[in-house]
């Protein structure tokens, strides 16, 4: 028995004492997550974005000048022997336009195509025309035949490039026959037949044997 009855205990209806809190860390024992990195602000995006949109703009915009400044692609490197062709330009926009041998349009037709490097020449008949390709390389060259197609008018056919397709009101030759083949002894022609041109096809080409009659329109 104690000494003092009751000691061990606390008196009846006294108040609760209050114990102080212990103030543990949070989360104690577990790693700690690290700082988040802060991102680029949106304002910093949108000029990267609009720096990147100029730099790419720029570069179109030298490659249109470039382009602009070599002029366009010829039609002339498409064409191939037995095309029947128009002529557009001059000088260094001198092109051939492939145009239906039908057509009133389309004085010439293709004998040969090769490369324009200033040597080359035609077989005589034959008209030479250089279409020159400028920055892009070597230009083309082809040699020419008046297109066999009754009706058309020209002038000289005696020239060594491609004699201009004339109105028949005030030209001095008019084809009147067209023959498919090369007429070397004996003309095909009728009686009054002012001219004649014979043209041989070779080789491969598709370019085709004609012989072509002219007369006074």
């Amino acid at each position: 028995m104690s000494e003092y009855p009751g000691a061990g205990f606390p008196p009846q209806n006294a108040p609760h004492q209050q114990w102080p809190q212990q103030q543990w860390p949070q989360h104690q024992g577990w790693p700690q997550q690290p700082p988040k990195k802060k991102g680029l602000s949106t304002k910093v995006k949108v000029l990267l974005l609009v720096a990147a949109l100029v730099v790419v703009g720029g570069g179109i915009g030298f490659i249109f000048v470039m382009k602009a400044a070599v002029g366009p692609e010829k039609q002339a490197k498409a064409l191939t022997e037995g095309d029947c062709v128009a002529l557009t330009g001059s000088g260094k926009e001198a092109d051939a336009v492939k145009t239906p041998c039908d057509s009133p349009q389309a004085p010439y037709a293709v004998s040969l195509t090769g490369v324009d490097k200033g040597t080359w020449d035609c077989k005589d008949g034959f008209y030479k025309y250089a279409v020159p390709r400028g920055a892009r390389g070597d230009g083309v060259a082809l040699c020419l035949a008046i297109n066999a197609k009754v009706g058309l008018c020209f002038d000289d056919i005696e020239t060594k490039t491609p004699p201009p397709l004339k109105d028949c009101g005030s030209a001095r030759l008019k084809i009147s026959e067209v023959f498919p083949q090369m007429s070397v002894v004996t003309s095909p022609c009728a009686e009054g037949t002012k001219e004649v041109i014979s043209y041989a096809s070779y080789g491969t080409s598709k370019f085709k044997s004609a012989t072509i009659c002219f007369v006074k329109p």
